[in-house]
């Protein structure tokens, strides 16, 4: 049930005209981000060459890259989202899932793999571009890997985010603008550790942190384990969340 679900959530975000636009937003300024970091690279090369420990085309043309595409998921996962529970709930179609032989659990994991889908055209996409450069130079493919890791997982936390929201109200732009709330805050958490003297409990939470780790190459169960906890928390709250709207309804 649960694949029969992803399937119609999908192939619902796919008809519409929201999916092809973010699509084509998405790669176009990645694109120019990453023939402008080539750009960038090619130009500061004989500098680059006279370092005794010199980046690499991985430092500067692809965390660069991927860093931009995280940035603009935490605008563009809201919309994504806003309208997978929200809009049945306004349409009246949630009560037909309640109704139906399917736990919520199932439904909420077929709505996340749905998202999840077009998601993962995006990083697909985004995995491709640098993968052109091996035709002229070499990367650093471990922390090229690790990259791609810490992009995936931050779009599988956002989107359980998006769910949660989603499920909260019968308003997608309400579901909207939560989720994007939440998701700059844990973005930003970290520039206010700086200035506070918890600095390691905000830190230890902070979106950003975590995944810059990442886009580092330093693969840590810490840094992984703290994506997956943000993503089951979130859809363990949204299976929540219907659970008591089945039962009062």
């Amino acid at each position: 049930m649960i694949g029969v679900v992803a399937k119609r959530e999908a192939l619902s975000l796919f008809r519409s005209p929201l999916a092809w636009v973010v699509l084509a937003a998405v790669q176009g300024l990645v694109g120019y981000q990453f023939l402008a970091q080539i750009d960038v690279f090619v130009q500061y090369l004989p500098r680059i060459r006279s370092m005794p420990q010199p980046p690499g085309v991985v430092q500067l043309v692809v965390i660069p890259t991927v860093g931009l595409t995280a940035f603009l998921m935490l605008f563009l996962i809201p919309l994504l989202t806003m309208q997978t529970l929200s809009g049945e709930r306004r349409t009246g179609i949630l009560r037909l899932w309640y109704s139906a032989p399917l736990s919520l659990t199932s439904l909420v994991l077929g709505k996340f793999l749905g998202v999840m889908a077009l998601q993962s055209v995006i990083w697909a996409l985004n995995a491709l571009m640098p993968l052109t450069l091996l035709w002229g130079t070499a990367l650093d493919l471990g922390t090229y890997a690790a990259n791609l890791l810490g992009l995936y997982l931050l779009m599988a936390a956002g989107t359980a985010i998006g769910l949660f929201f989603s499920a909260l109200t019968a308003q997608p732009a309400v579901a909207a603008m939560g989720s994007f709330a939440t998701l700059l805050a844990l973005w930003l958490i970290d520039w206010a550790s700086q200035l506070e003297t918890r600095a390691n409990l905000l830190s230890e939470l902070s979106l950003l942190a975590h995944f810059q780790r990442l886009t580092r190459g330093l693969v840590t169960t810490a840094d992984v384990g703290y994506f997956v906890a943000l993503m089951a928390t979130a859809l363990a709250l949204t299976v929540w969340r219907l659970t008591g709207d089945r039962r009062a309804h």
